[in-house]
C-alpha cells in the first residue's frame, strides 16, 4: 500500500526552519514523524470523540506510535486501541503459545491472610494446564513459591513451564468460617504451546420436565460472512453446524452463555442473533450504527438475515447469562434483540460498551482499532453505557465450588435452568429477601435419571455452592490482557 505523507502546519514550521539554517532535512523529520501523522489525520476524519482529542505540541510526533495514540483519545474513551499487525493476525483460531487456562486475581477470598489469590476461570482441552490437572475453579496462591500478585501473574500465561502452588477453600467444622483447607497441592505446567481458540467452547442440550433447553457458552464474536478468509469460513460453518443439532433436537428454550464475552465483529453478532430470534423477525432491522457529524454518510445498519431461516430457532425468549467480561458486541445482542423478544439476563453487570470500532490498517505495521460510531436497536435504544443489570444478580466469584462449564451443577447454569423453570434462581442475591431463597427440596420418590452412569449430571449430597463471607474485588487478568473489549466494524 501506497504510503501518504501529510505535510501539515508542524511540519511545515519544522521545514522553514531547517532549511534557513542552509542544509535542508526535512525528509528526514517527514519520515520520524509520517505514522505519528497518519494516526492523527485518520483519527480527525473518523474518531466519534474527534472534537475532544487533545492539543498536543509538536515533540508529541516524534513518539513510538503504541505511545502516540493514546494521546490522541478522549479522557472517557477505555476502548480505542492499537495493535501491531504480527499481533492483529493472531485474532483467529490460533492464539500465541499458552498454557491453556484463564484466570482473575483478587484479594483472598478466605480473607485469612493479606495476599492475592489467581481463581481458574476455564481450562482448554488438551492444553498443557489440562495436562497438569489444573480445573475450572482452582485457587493458585503461589507461583513458582512466590506469593500471587498482579506483578508476577503474567508466568500464568505462557513460557517454558511453571510451578504452582494450588489451595482449596473449606467451612472450618467448629467456627464456621471459610478457611484454606491445610493441605496444598503442587503442580508443575509443561512448556506452553499454541492451542486453537474455538469460540464455540460448550454446546448441549438440556432435557428438564419435558422441556428441551439449548446452552451455547460462546466466547467470542470471530468474524463471519464479509471477510475472505479461511478460518472465517471455517467458523461460519461450524456456527451453523451447532444451530442445526440445536434445531434438530428440538430445542424451545436457550441458555447463551456470555459470561467470558468482550465482543468482536458486529457481522457475526448479527448472525447468531438471526439463528436466535423468532422467525418472524427475521429482514428486519437488528442494529444502526451512527457516526460523527462529519461522517454521516458512513452511517448504516444491519437486519437479521433471512438466508438462515433453515437453522432459526424461532424463539420466543432468550436466557443469557452476564459475567465479569461481558462488553460490546455481547451488549449488542442483549440490546438488539430486545425489540423483538423476552431477554431474560442472570449473573452480574456487563461492560457497558455502547459503542462501535472500525478496523483500520496502516500502510506501516500496525493497526488501530478507534471508536467510530454508536450502537442502537430497532427503536433506537442506546441506553446502556453503565451496563445492563440483571434480573438475578449473582457473582460466580463469591461462591465455591465450581464445577466445569455445561454441568449442571454448575452456579450459574444450575440458577439459570430454575429460572427457565419458573423458579427464582436459589442463589439470586437480589430478590429482595433478608434472606437466600432455600434449594427446592427433593420429592419423596425421585424418579431414577436418564443417564445414571454420567455422575456429572446428577445432584450430590453436599454439593450445593457456598458463598464466601466477604467482598472480592477482582484485579489483573489473563482475559482481559488477550484484548480490549470490542464491536468491531470492518474498514
Amino acid at each position: 500500500m501506497k504510503r501518504n505523507i501529510y505535510l501539515t502546519g508542524l511540519l511545515l514550521t519544522v521545514a522553514s526552519l531547517l532549511s534557513s539554517c542552509g542544509e535542508d532535512r526535512t525528509h528526514e523529520y517527514i519520515e520520524k514523524t509520517e505514522e505519528d501523522q497518519w494516526i492523527a489525520n485518520q483519527m480527525k476524519d473518523v474518531y466519534l470523540y474527534y472534537q475532544e482529542i487533545p492539543e498536543l505540541k509538536s515533540e508529541n510526533y516524534f513518539y513510538p506510535v503504541d505511545e502516540f495514540f493514546p494521546m490522541l483519545l478522549a479522557s472517557h474513551d477505555r476502548y480505542s486501541y492499537l495493535e501491531m499487525k504480527e499481533e492483529s493476525r493472531t485474532r483467529s483460531y490460533l492464539q500465541p503459545v499458552t498454557y491453556g487456562m484463564d484466570v482473575v486475581v483478587s484479594n483472598d477470598p478466605t480473607g485469612t491472610t493479606t495476599h492475592q489469590t489467581a481463581r481458574v476461570l476455564l481450562v482448554l482441552p488438551g492444553s498443557p494446564a489440562e495436562q497438569a490437572g489444573i480445573k475450572r475453579g482452582d485457587c493458585i496462591t503461589a507461583i513458582n513459591g512466590k506469593n500471587v500478585s498482579s506483578s508476577n501473574a503474567d508466568l500464568l500465561t505462557t513460557g517454558s513451564g511453571v510451578s504452582l502452588t494450588l489451595s482449596t477453600p473449606m467451612t472450618d467444622p467448629t467456627t464456621g468460617n471459610i478457611v484454606w483447607m491445610p493441605e496444598t497441592r503442587e503442580v508443575t505446567l509443561p512448556a506452553a504451546v499454541a492451542m486453537e481458540n474455538n469460540p464455540f467452547f460448550v454446546q448441549k442440550v438440556i432435557e428438564r420436565n419435558g422441556r428441551k433447553i439449548g446452552y451455547l457458552v460462546y466466547n467470542e464474536f470471530m468474524r463471519g460472512r464479509d471477510d475472505n478468509n479461511t478460518d472465517d469460513v471455517a467458523y461460519m460453518q461450524q456456527m451453523l453446524s451447532v444451530f442445526q443439532q440445536f434445531r434438530q433436537a428440538g430445542v424451545n428454550d436457550f441458555i447463551l452463555d456470555l459470561r467470558y464475552n468482550q465482543g468482536g465483529y458486529v457481522t457475526s453478532a448479527q448472525e447468531l442473533g438471526s439463528l436466535l430470534a423468532p422467525s418472524s423477525a427475521l429482514g428486519q432491522e437488528f442494529a444502526h450504527f451512527e457516526f460523527n457529524d462529519k461522517r454521516q454518510d458512513l452511517n448504516y445498519a444491519l437486519n437479521l438475515d433471512p438466508q438462515y431461516s433453515s437453522y432459526n430457532l424461532n424463539l420466543g425468549r432468550l436466557f443469557i447469562i452476564s459475567g465479569l467480561y461481558t462488553a460490546s458486541a455481547s451488549e449488542m445482542m442483549i440490546n438488539c434483540l430486545r425489540p423483538y423478544m423476552e431477554v431474560n439476563l442472570i449473573g452480574v453487570t456487563t461492560t457497558g460498551k455502547n459503542v462501535a470500532m472500525t478496523r483500520i490498517d496502516s500502510p506501516y505495521d500496525f493497526v488501530i482499532y478507534p471508536v467510530t460510531s454508536t450502537v442502537y436497536n430497532a427503536k433506537g435504544e442506546s441506553d446502556y453505557a453503565s451496563g445492563f443489570e440483571p434480573r438475578y444478580v449473582i457473582n460466580e466469584l463469591s461462591y465455591f465450588p465450581w464445577y466445569d462449564l455445561g454441568d449442571e451443577r454448575e452456579l450459574l447454569l444450575a440458577n439459570t435452568l430454575e429460572w427457565v423453570e419458573g423458579n427464582i434462581p436459589p442463589n439470586a442475591e437480589n430478590t429482595g429477601s433478608t434472606e437466600e431463597p432455600e434449594t427446592p427440596e427433593e420429592p419423596e420418590n425421585p424418579e431414577e435419571p436418564e443417564n445414571p452412569e454420567n455422575p456429572d449430571t446428577s445432584t450430590d449430597e453436599g454439593t450445593s455452592p457456598t458463598r464466601f463471607t466477604r467482598a472480592l474485588t477482582p484485579g489483573y487478568s489473563t482475559w482481559q490482557k488477550k484484548h480490549l473489549p470490542a464491536a468491531i466494524l470492518t474498514e
